[in-house]
């Protein structure tokens, strides 16, 4: 019963943050969503999808051992690509998404900075 509220919870605090992102933002009103730019969105993400391969395929280490995780993540990105580019790319949108949520989450260096003692 526990894990359904918890499940629940969860799935609340996520629509109730992308509620909060959508009324927040101040563009949504002068940028409506049109149907029409959607092949463009789509094109955008694959191209972003493969930058972002590449990147991670060229940062692997030459020497690293079976269980590396560095090596575990090519592998990893290499089958995907193989098996299914659609849900590499979907992969890749959803990671960047996490990313992006995380950095937004984290408080500012000017929040973080402690001030020093006065000396008396």
């Amino acid at each position: 019963m526990g894990a359904k509220r918890a499940d629940r919870t969860a799935g609340e605090g996520l629509a109730a943050l992308v509620r909060d992102l959508d009324a927040g933002s101040a563009s949504l009103q002068h940028y409506p969503q049109l149907p029409a730019l959607q092949p463009m969105r789509d094109a955008w993400q694959q191209l972003h999808a493969e930058s972002r391969l590449r990147i991670a395929l060229q940062q692997t280490p030459a020497e690293g051992g079976p269980l590396n995780s560095a090596v575990l993540v090519h592998r990893m990105l290499d089958t995907m690509q193989a098996l299914s580019p659609d849900y590499l790319r979907h992969f890749i949108a959803y990671a960047d998404t996490l990313a992006w949520l995380e950095q937004r989450t984290q408080p500012t260096a000017a929040a973080t900075r402690k001030r020093k003692p006065k000396a008396r």
